[in-house]
């Protein structure tokens, strides 16, 4: 992290003064008073308080810049609250700021070698005239990413990686009258609740994100990498070298099958959650027990990009979407997933599930290209 902040705090304060400009007289709509507001999901602890700017720092931590980015976020909508007249000029400047802040913390930290830390939503209330709430609406979101620590990924390792991806004090073996036990947190999540990584298919090291080697035509995807299982991959990767659970948990611990995973899908109950506006689905077994599956998105691909399967996450807290180890050599058609592969490139199970879908849902099971990255749910034999 940049410890000189004296540009970075000018920016902002630049950016604050935009907000104070703004004058109004309009509603966004025509008709309602509207009151903004940030919610934020960290993976880490923020220090959001005011400091003197010459400190350069916030708390003297690795995330100082994070916490600045996103205080000053705050402070830019609470300005946008307390200004007076035309609704739509506030919110587009209020915006307009928020969106320079955060490509300033991006610039400053490449989302293509890194981890969603914090991830925050920007929401627009319309009110009622004796100013109780009628409807929230999310306008914007911001996903936050920190840049790998030196000896990410690094042959003689450092504690790093383990330390990420390893398993987490609170692991569970959860019996929910399946022919395995499901882990009752994602890969790389320290507790249930949380996200955890978003890794590809086939990567055994967790940390692949460019999808170099895999190219795009008038019939789909192309293969040139011996990344992600190479162009032939084996049936079914679980318990492998190819397998990342198994490397960073151990114990018997890997990514479920696809059998395993329909079990999951198929027999058990699904049941949507909500605390606030964070969703999440409660998997109910057979035998009563349960897990909780977050929706942490999946990590897709940009056709503008230079490389492929940078854009992402979509779908944070709206979808989830989970590997399974097993392969699919006669992937779908473009019609059917809507996107093509070219002869010869095998894809990969896996099982999607989204909240639009409501209450008491089955999962459905999707191939994709093995370079996405989505969410792993790791199992362990009984």
């Amino acid at each position: 992290m940049m410890k000189n902040y004296k540009s970075f705090m000018w920016l902002m304060a630049t950016m604050l003064v935009v907000m104070s400009s703004c004058k109004d007289s309009e509603d966004v709509n025509g008709s309602d008073d509207y009151y903004y507001y940030l919610d934020i999901q960290s993976e880490v602890t923020l220090n959001l308080k005011e400091a003197d700017e010459s400190q350069g720092t916030m708390s003297n931590s690795d995330y100082d810049l994070l916490s600045k980015t996103v205080m000053f976020m705050q402070q830019a909508v609470q300005k946008n609250n307390s200004l007076e007249g035309d609704n739509r000029a506030r919110e587009a400047a209020m915006i307009t700021t928020c969106d320079s802040l955060y490509r300033n913390y991006a610039d400053m930290n490449p989302t293509s070698k890194g981890f969603l830390i914090c991830y925050v939503k920007l929401i627009r209330c319309s009110l009622y005239p004796n100013g109780t709430i009628k409807k929230m609406l999310p306008i914007k979101y911001y996903n936050f990413w920190y840049e790998m620590p030196e000896g990410y990924g690094n042959d003689d390792g450092g504690s790093s990686l383990e330390d990420y991806f390893g398993k987490p004090d609170t692991l569970q073996a959860v019996d929910l009258g399946l022919s395995v036990l499901w882990a009752n947190c994602n890969l790389a999540a320290k507790v249930p609740r949380n996200y955890g990584a978003l890794v590809a298919w086939g990567d055994s090291t967790g940390i692949l994100f460019s999808g170099q080697g895999i190219g795009w035509n008038d019939n789909g995807y192309t293969w040139n990498t011996d990344n992600y299982g190479g162009n032939n991959p084996s049936a079914d990767i679980s318990g492998s070298e190819l397998d990342v659970v198994a490397k960073y948990w151990g114990d018997g611990w890997r990514i479920p099958t696809l059998d395993e995973a329909k079990e999951l899908c198929e027999q058990c109950q699904w049941k949507l959650q909500t605390y606030g506006d964070i969703k999440w689905y409660e998997v109910v077994g057979p035998n009563g027990n349960s897990i909780i599956m977050p929706l942490a998105g999946i990590y897709g691909d940009d056709l503008n990009a230079t490389y492929r399967f940078q854009r992402g996450p979509i779908g944070v807290n709206e979808m989830g979407s989970y590997w399974t180890s097993t392969s699919c050599p006669t992937p779908s058609t473009a019609e059917e997933r809507g996107y093509g592969v070219n002869d010869g490139v095998v894809t990969a199970w896996s099982f999607r599930f989204n909240s639009n879908n409501g209450d008491d849902i089955t999962p459905v099971f999707v191939d994709y290209v093995r370079a996405y990255h989505m969410s792993i749910r790791p199992v362990l034999n009984k």
